[in-house]
């Protein structure tokens, strides 16, 4: 299918969902179903705001209906009469590779195909005034302009803390009207594409201060990758439930060798946190907030759901069927067993991909991993918790001379990307600089941009393919290559990719036994979303950290058979509760009260 004509299907789609939304319940709406950043990285952003006023008043209702009606349809964004100029703050890393690659070619972020094309298009110019690259020293500059009046026009907010100082301040625009009056259909189908709720964290004193940044929550997804090679070796199916997942690891240990069976790091609460879903788990960001019967919500990891999963890793940990020493070895590190053959399982996010293919050259030449359906520990159907993800947000200085000039430049990216006449294939990404869709001062990206490829390259693959991925080695994609029906945009792009060997894109976003395969046949169907994402209340500002390592140590002791599992977990619940975790739980429920 035409990737133009696709995304058009998509938007058509959230339209309507989006219609249905706001005939129905809260539950309804926030249901619609949950590129690459890790789901911490994720949290940073999505993970932080303050309390919306429960007074009934227009932006209120956006979170809970959506915008509505815009004043500014499909395609539509204002053309200023004479040439108006933003300046820009952001994290961007001018010296990384895709940057310095378009700079040669004649495209330096200062002066790019996306600061010409809404030079052309709006009459808007782009100046940087802000720019750092990383996060922290980004946000000591921001908060240094915060005291010194020096503020650029537009700029992102990466800790939603700091924008509650912003609002209360009064440095930041007020984009309540601004945002309805001059947003347009595209953009704003976009970002109420996984749920109105994403307006709450920005929302103070039922005003809206800034737009979130949305990108796709399919972040949230973790995987269970396997040795494909291995399992046909030993003559085994691939796992189904956690009991095959055990069996499996202690095969390959026993066969293998100096095999640990399944790797685990020390960041395995978030890094395979498909193991706790398996038995009702609803871990995810390490900041879950999980949705009560009562109507409340709870803290996501001191509910005795959690229990499966810790008993689990410890029955694996006391039959030396993981790695004895993930809790001191970062991905990195334990990541080492699998490029040295000594592992045959493990579970994390789809861009470990990426870590995969930096690892073969040191795997055997026949190791061919897939990524498979997350096994269940239940019998039930796993469920993924996830995150309405957003990649910070964008304020607006409230002496800006435009400040509706940010919200159209945003609506001539959607439409660049993801509107009827889009440009993808020349605008998402470029033979300099697989990012290319970052070149731009300021970005938003469709919840499915990471699916679309996966989509495309499935529905070409010709009518014999096989179910299953024989091999992915180029020499398989290149004879299948032929028989492929045509492809465009990222489907052509990703496709081109594997076939030149990139094997991390048929790891991520493949046709066959990818990630993107399991996402493609569960979203959002499986999601459960997170019920507040909003900023750390008082008393969590105050006890967080005291609190997060109550439940890591006891985790952990757990595991390793040091605490007996129920009376352990129960103890540690208790006092969690009793060092603050009962206030924020009643803090949280406040603010969860007025959505």
């Amino acid at each position: 299918m035409n990737l133009k004509r696709i995304i058009a299907v998509f938007l058509a789609v959230a339209m309507l969902t989006a219609v249905f939304a706001a005939c129905g319940s809260k539950d309804s709406s926030g249901a619609q179903g949950s590129s690459s950043k890790p789901d911490d990285a994720a949290s940073t952003s999505a993970g932080t705001s303050s309390v919306s006023s429960p007074e009934e008043t227009e932006s209120t209702s956006y979170a809970k209906n959506g915008v509505g009606d815009t004043a500014y349809g499909p395609g539509e964004f204002k053309k200023y009469d004479e040439k108006i100029t933003l300046t820009y703050g952001r994290v961007l890393d001018a010296n990384s590779d895709g940057y310095l690659k378009m700079e040669e070619a004649g495209e330096p972020y200062t002066d790019n195909r996306w600061t010409r094309y809404f030079e052309e298009e709006l009459n808007i110019g782009t100046e940087y005034t802000m720019i750092t690259p990383n996060g922290v020293d980004y946000n000591q500059k921001l908060l240094l302009a915060m005291t010194s009046g020096t503020l650029p026009d537009v700029f992102l907010v990466n800790d939603l803390s700091v924008l509650k100082q912003l609002a209360e301040s009064g440095a930041i625009a007020d984009l309540t009207t601004l945002y309805k009056e001059n947003v347009n259909t595209t953009l704003r189908d976009i970002i109420e594409y996984e749920g109105t709720d994403i307006y709450n964290p920005v929302t103070y004193d039922g005003k809206m201060m800034a737009i979130p940044v949305k990108m796709p929550s399919t972040n949230g997804y973790n995987h269970c990758w396997v040795r494909q090679d291995w399992l046909d070796d030993l003559g085994l199916e691939r796992p189904k439930t956690m009991d095959d997942v055990h069996d499996i690891a202690k095969a390959f240990v026993e066969n293998k060798e100096n095999n640990i069976g399944l790797m685990l790091s020390e960041e395995y609460i978030s890094e395979s946190k498909g193991i706790f879903w398996a038995f009702g788990g609803t871990t995810a960001v390490r900041k879950y907030w999980q949705k009560m019967e009562d109507g409340t919500t709870a803290f996501s990891e001191v509910q005795p759901e959690m229990k499966g999963g810790l008993g689990w890793l410890r029955d694996m940990y006391s039959e030396g069927l993981v790695n004895q020493e993930f809790a001191t070895q970062d991905i990195a590190k334990a990541f080492e067993y699998v490029a040295n053959n000594q592992c045959g399982i493990f579970f994390g996010p789809h861009w470990y991909g990426f870590r995969l293919q930096s690892a073969e050259s040191s795997m055997d030449s026949s190791a061919n991993w897939v990524a498979v359906g997350l096994p269940t520990g239940t019998g039930e159907e796993v469920k993924v918790y996830a995150t309405n993800t957003f990649d910070g947000v964008y304020c607006v200085n409230a002496n800006c001379e435009n400040p509706e000039a940010m919200i159209h430049v945003l609506n001539a990216y959607a439409e660049k990307l993801f509107g009827e006449e889009n440009d993808f294939e020349n605008f998402f990404a470029c033979p300099e600089n697989s990012g290319c869709w970052d070149a731009s001062p300021i970005h938003v990206l469709h919840p499915l941009v990471d699916l679309m490829p996966h989509q495309a390259m499935y529905e070409a693959l010709p009518e014999n393919a096989p179910e299953n991925l024989v091999n992915h080695k180029r020499d398989y994609w290149n004879d299948i290559d032929a028989d492929m029906g045509p492809l465009e945009g990222s489907g052509k792009n990703y496709w081109d990719y594997i076939k030149n060997g990139l094997t991390a894109y048929q790891y991520m976003f493949g046709p066959i036994d990818s990630c993107f395969a399991f996402v493609n046949k569960t979203y959002p169907d499986i999601v459960e979303w997170n019920a507040y994402y909003g900023a750390p209340t008082t008393t969590w500002a105050d006890r967080w950290s005291s609190m997060q390592e109550l439940i890591d140590t006891t985790y952990l002791k757990i595991i390793q058979g040091q605490l007996e599992l129920d009376a352990g977990f129960d103890q540690m619940a208790e006092e969690w509760n009793n060092i603050g975790g009962a206030d924020v739980t009643k803090e949280v429920n406040e603010i969860y009260s007025t959505y």
